[in-house]
């Protein structure tokens, strides 16, 4: 809107420049017109004269181009001087009638300018007398064209001299009323938001005093504005608040700069209020601020920071549950397994076929909970950050062959084939071991629990971009829409065909946190009906013969290709 008004202002200052240059043009046409009519054809000396009375025209003119209003001005009050001394040169010097004429110019400077212009038009007008003086002194003047008596023209001058000084003054009044009612109207529109405004607004001397403040101290402080007006803003910062307060009213006085704090305000009835403080140097030395009431939103930070320290509390609860459970559930599922297992082998003597099947039962369900209990802590652990890596250099393949020996039971069961191909330069590996039998059994678990009978599960190992280990069965399979949740704790995916199958959904969870630890990736590609492949990238793993690291790779985290 300023901007609008801004640009209104100065196309109307330039049709006003226009259009009293055309009439100044026009009222010199016509005197050139009578000069004509009545002495017959000019000399050259006077064709410059009346070329001059008719320059205004020519600026009318470039008033229409893009030349700036301000050079326009100038170049006018430029010729009006000269035009003035060329014809106090032709009509008696420094005692021509014309020369009271050189006292408009810085006048009429006034109302096209500030100080500025009303110099350089001062200047001018000197400038043109003391040349019309000089030439007169050197006897270089011509002889006066005047054909009525002195005494005459002088009035006739003096009379349009007046009556120019008369328009001039009266537009320079009405040019002051414009800029006071303009000013009026702003200081009543800064007033008017400054009453109104919800944030209270403050005017502070250098040393931080407050010279104004906004009816907004009432709502803010519980205070009528005269009240703190003489006070210093630290006298109503808490004590702890007050370092900040001095060091963002020092930014704005002494370095200039915008200063803000976050303080806590006495109100009058003694209590404290946050406030947003924020201030800036004004023009006049001053400093201009704004205090806004931050109360609610200091809430709601306090309680976002106690949310977090109960979640952190909860955190620290659930890891020193898990920690402690950890012995008391292990300890007894030992002995239940170790027994059990004893008594399905009949090392003390036969039981009978039927004790020997729950015996089994006792067993395969201890050793389930087991590992189920294993995962949890194992999962916790990597989500705080202790599962520490035990980094060596081992033999891959014994590895996996461990792996196969531990689900070989289940997968004769299932009627699961499991199969093994580590190529000769994939042997030998750098890393954990205890993790890398975990990703294996995760996976060859995985594999067996969702492969139909005839089925196999395959490990192949190969040096590409590290040492990468691949698990692929020949299984039912993952649906795309399922694909991506996989690898998230305790996601399982849910279907006639593996809502059966026991689970906590974290094998794919630990494979990829395990892989991440180590600097890797882990990449699930399946499609229903076409069984699923795990490729667990090591990039750090892989060590050529003479037991070097491999150069290592960029990797990315735990992605599903379907």
């Amino acid at each position: 809107m300023a901007v609008n008004t801004q640009l209104s202002d100065q196309r109307a200052q330039r049709r006003r420049f226009v259009a009293i240059q055309a009439a100044k043009g026009a009222v010199g046409a016509v005197l050139g017109l009578g000069f004509f009519g009545v002495l017959g054809t000019p000399d050259l000396a006077e064709a410059i004269a009346m070329a001059g009375l008719m320059a205004p025209a020519g600026l009318a003119l470039l008033g229409m181009t893009r030349i700036s209003l301000p050079a326009l001005e100038q170049i006018g009050l430029a010729s009006f001087a000269l035009l003035i001394g060329y014809l106090a040169s032709l009509t008696g010097g420094v005692m021509s009638p014309l020369t009271v004429w050189f006292a408009l110019v810085p006048a009429e400077a006034a109302l096209a300018g500030g100080r500025p212009a009303v110099t350089r038009a001062g200047i001018a007008a000197g400038a043109a007398f003391a040349a019309v003086a000089g030439m007169e002194a050197l006897g270089m003047l011509p002889a006066s064209r005047l054909l009525l008596p002195i005494w005459q023209v002088y009035a006739v001058s003096v009379l349009a001299a007046l009556v120019q000084a008369v328009l001039i003054a009266a537009a320079a009044q009405d040019r002051q009323r414009a800029a006071d009612a303009a000013a009026a109207e702003g200081a009543a529109m800064y007033r008017f938001l400054a009453d109104n405004a919800m944030d209270l607004i403050t005017r502070h001397a250098g040393d931080g005093l407050i010279r104004y403040a906004s009816p907004a101290t009432l709502a803010l402080l519980g205070r009528v504005p005269e009240e703190i007006v003489g006070q210093a803003m630290m006298s109503l910062t808490h004590g702890e608040d007050v370092n900040a307060m001095q060091a963002a009213l020092m930014e704005a006085s002494y370095f200039g700069r915008d200063g803000s704090a976050e303080v806590r305000l006495r109100r009058r009835d003694g209590t404290y209020v946050w406030a947003e403080f924020r201030c800036r140097p004004a023009q006049d030395g001053d400093i201009v601020a704004v205090t806004r009431d931050i109360s609610e939103r200091k809430l709601q930070e306090q309680a976002l920071v106690e949310a977090r320290d109960a979640a952190l509390g909860a955190s620290r609860a659930k890891s020193s549950f898990l920690a402690n459970m950890s012995h008391e559930l292990r300890t007894p599922l030992n002995a239940i397994i170790g027994f059990s297992e004893m008594m399905n082998r009949e090392m003390f003597g036969p039981i009978g076929p039927r004790y020997q099947e729950y015996s089994r039962l006792i067993h395969e369900s201890g050793t389930h909970l087991l590992d189920l209990i294993n995962s949890v802590l194992d999962m916790s652990k990597i989500d705080a950050g202790k599962f520490q890596l035990n980094e060596e250099l081992f033999d891959l393949e014994e590895t996996a062959q461990a792996a196969v020996r531990f689900l070989k039971i289940p997968a004769e069961r299932a009627g699961v084939a499991l199969k093994l191909s580590i190529a000769p330069n994939a042997r030998l590996m750098f890393a954990d071991r205890r993790a890398i039998k975990q990703i294996l059994v995760n996976l060859l678990s995985n594999g067996v629990k969702y492969t139909p009978p005839g089925g196999e599960v395959r490990v192949t190992a190969r040096i590409a971009d590290g040492l990468e280990i691949i698990v692929r069965d020949s299984g039912t399979g993952i649906s795309k829409a399922n694909l991506e949740r996989l690898g998230r704790p305790f996601e399982q995916v849910e279907n006639a065909d593996t809502r059966a199958k026991e689970g906590t959904g974290l094998g794919l969870a630990l494979v990829k946190s395990l892989a991440l630890l180590h600097g890797g990736e882990a990449i699930l590609e399946s499609a229903l009906g076409e069984g699923t492949t795990v490729i667990v990238r090591l990039p750090h793993a892989g060590v050529d013969a003479k037991g070097e690291r491999i150069a290592d790779a960029k990797v990315l985290p735990f992605r599903a290709v379907s």
